[in-house]
């Protein structure tokens, strides 16, 4: 028994003794690879028999040192492009080594040796990527030097709280490559922390309109109240937030709603005009049977009204609240037309019906002929009022030209009125 007892014992001290002259060799090889740069390759050889033996493949020391030697291979360009995957694998190496040495003895005493190589390394290479567009895989190197940069904050090894640059890269990549979850994994970060300043407003666009396309209530009202709070001057998140409502609210609660807003009295010229536009272009009204749709046609001409009324510079409101009025005077002149026959019922109707069209024709007047002078008083004019201009005019010639006929053989003064005013309509026809 004590025979084998010793010789037993003979081969554990043995055993030790290869590995440490392994490391020790592979300390070596690393250590004149420092000096002489060529012998990176050389250093390599030693250090992967560590990671292929199993009686060093274990030890925190043999996975510090491969991150430290790989990273100063993914450092260098020409090593890089034989060894691609260098960078991730002295990035798993030191998450290896963390693992079996959490209190990072060896690595302070090495002076965090090589932890800044990988993390720049990631930087390096994801701008290399970023600059040939290729996004998909700049945003690998991004994602790792985020995770990077997590661990650096996480160990205090970095005294920045957050790492913006990376994340902030990460995001734009993940965007470009069209990886929306991950885009919005990364901006998130960046928007919790309230990154501000005229360079990250886009942070904030991304997240509101990613979930004005993928709804979620509890993650738009988060993000859209980040987004007003760091940007309080911003309209567009104004903008976005109606859009969201709009889509994701039924026409009952929607109209429940802008009632709501109308008596409080806290609407903007804005708002109406968005609200106007709804009433007026939404699809869940444009479906609606045509004998529904005359009450949300009075909501939209009302908000348009009330959008001019606030500013009264808002061409283009007036322009929607006449032409809104004129579709409503179109269709009651048509019905008019309709009713023949000579019995005195129809008669009734038909001059009920004229009357309902003379009044529909006096509010379009009223509308379109505020939008005419706001849009003329302008001395610049975008080309959508331009065209809104021109279009009022045409509308007021259709308009004066029906009052006009209409009155044909039965008032003589109110002929000669309408037919004048139809004749300066004419005359504008066709300028600026």
């Amino acid at each position: 028994m004590k025979k084998f007892a010793i010789g037993f014992s003979f081969l554990l001290v043995t055993g030790a003794v290869l590995q440490a002259q392994d490391l020790k060799k592979a300390k070596i090889a690393y250590t004149l690879a420092m000096v002489k740069p060529e012998k990176l390759e050389e250093a390599k050889i030693e250090i992967d028999k560590l990671m292929t033996d199993e009686k060093t493949n274990k030890q925190a020391e043999s996975y510090l040192l491969k991150m430290q030697l790989y990273s100063k291979m993914a450092a260098n360009e020409a090593l890089l492009a034989k060894y691609p995957t260098a960078d991730m694998e002295a990035y798993a190496a030191l998450k290896k080594y963390l693992e079996l040495e959490p209190n990072e003895e060896k690595l302070k005493a090495d002076r965090f040796d090589g932890v800044n190589n990988v993390y720049n390394t990631f930087f390096q290479q994801g701008v290399k990527l970023y600059k040939a567009e290729d996004w998909a895989k700049s945003f690998d190197k991004f994602k790792n030097m985020a995770a990077m940069g997590d661990l650096l904050i996480a160990r205090k090894w970095s005294t920045s709280p957050f790492d913006t640059t990376s994340y902030l890269y990460a995001a734009a990549t993940a965007q470009n490559a069209k990886l929306e979850p991950e885009a919005v994994q990364y901006y998130s970060k960046l928007a919790e922390i309230k990154v501000n300043g005229k360079d990250y407003e886009g942070v904030y666009e991304y997240l509101t309109k990613y979930y004005l396309n993928n709804p979620n209530d509890e993650q738009f009202k988060k993000y859209i109240g980040l987004a007003k709070e760091v940007y309080p001057n911003n309209t567009l998140w104004k903008d976005i937030e109606f859009e969201y409502t709009k889509k994701n609210t039924d026409l009952a609660s929607f109209v429940k709603k802008f009632d709501a807003d109308d008596a409080a009295t806290t609407l903007t010229s804005e708002a109406y005009f968005d609200y106007g536009n709804y009433f007026a272009n939404d699809d869940k009204i444009k479906n609606l049977p045509e004998d529904q749709r005359g009450q949300y046609n009075k909501k939209a001409q009302y908000a348009f009204e009330k959008a001019y009324s606030k500013d009264t510079t808002n061409g283009i409101a007036a322009y929607n609240a006449g032409v809104t009025a004129y579709t409503n005077f179109e269709s009651v002149a048509q019905t008019a037309r309709d009713i023949k026959g000579t019995t005195a019922d129809v008669k009734v109707k038909k001059t009920a019906a004229n009357k309902q069209a003379f009044e529909a024709a006096d509010q379009s007047i009223v509308w379109l002929e505020k939008s005419h002078r706001s849009l003329s008083a302008k001395t610049t004019r975008t080309n959508l009022e331009k065209g809104l201009l021109k279009k009022s005019v045409d509308l007021l010639y259709n308009v004066y030209e029906y009052k006009r006929d209409m009155s044909r053989g039965v008032s003589p003064k109110d002929y000669d009125a309408y037919d004048a005013k139809l004749n300066y309509y004419n005359g504008l026809h066709g300028k600026d």
